[in-house]
């Protein structure tokens, strides 16, 4: 090649399957064909969902030499600009802390104590990092209500958080009789 415009031609097969030979012009950053010297615009990527055809349905071809993977790691050229290139698989790690799951059962004549009970176990649960996933309402049979709240705090952390909360409703028992009088 010696054109100004040279450019290293590495041919391989198009990844779609339209037995076209094709090749990464690192001047336009973009593919293009070996015979017509001119951007490659697969037919079958756009039918396919732009999914590369699976090994067993492309052609095979025993003259070819197997040809070295290449991933484009140029990526100023905008995302995904390098589509006829099957992705490198990443691992993706779980960086998620284990958490036990749990739930408290308020109980209360009136909608203020389970209110006052709710907002404290919310702060508890929100200190220790976890999460409020629901709850379930109840009126029981003497009138009185109940609600359940299911949340999830860090692994190690459920005990000492029911141990909190268990005071705090402990210490409201006793709090409230003085109140009222």
């Amino acid at each position: 090649m010696s054109s100004p415009n040279a450019v290293n031609v590495n041919p391989k097969d198009c990844v779609y399957g339209c037995n076209t030979r094709i090749y990464w012009n690192t001047i336009t950053s973009e593919y293009w064909e070996i015979s017509a010297k001119k951007k490659h615009i697969c037919p079958i990527r756009s039918r396919n969902n732009n999914k590369p055809v699976p090994a067993a349905a492309a052609p095979i071809n025993n003259n070819a030499a197997p040809k070295p993977t290449h991933y484009n790691n140029n990526h100023k050229n905008g995302y995904n600009s390098n589509y006829n290139y099957k992705k490198p698989w990443t691992p993706k790690f779980n960086n998620k802390q284990p958490m036990d799951n749990s739930l408290e059962i308020l109980q209360g004549s009136s909608t203020d104590e389970i209110r006052n009970q709710y907002e404290v176990l919310a702060d508890l649960i929100k200190e220790y990092n976890g999460k409020t996933h629901g709850s379930q309402s109840h009126i029981l049979a003497n009138d009185s209500m109940q609600l359940i709240v299911y949340y999830e705090v860090p692994e190690g952390m459920r005990e000492e958080l029911k141990r909190k909360f268990k005071d705090f409703t402990r210490n409201e028992i006793k709090v409230y009789p003085h109140h009222q009088q």
